[in-house]
């Protein structure tokens, strides 16, 4: 069941996704994160190779973020500025 809670802090991270090649990627990238309970927001970018994600810390955290982009083929790790 996905939470109502606007008002739920969220955390951000990026998450560098080198196997990440297109926009086909990019969307199916998207669309894994966007699955994971408590991510409220993904953004993903075939050209930059790196995805942001919004999330509610109370719920999920990076290392199962980064478990279910595993699940779907994608290895990552977060992103150094």
């Amino acid at each position: 069941m996905m939470s109502n809670d606007t008002n739920a802090p969220l955390t951000e991270v990026t998450l560098s996704v080198p196997g990440m090649m297109c926009d086909g990627c990019a969307e199916k990238v998207r669309d894994a994160l966007l699955a994971v309970p408590g991510v409220r927001q993904a953004k993903s970018s075939a050209r930059r190779k790196r995805a942001s994600v919004r999330f509610e810390p109370s719920r999920v955290g990076p290392a199962e973020i980064r478990s279910a982009l595993a699940d779907k083929g994608f290895e990552s790790e977060e992103a150094r500025a």
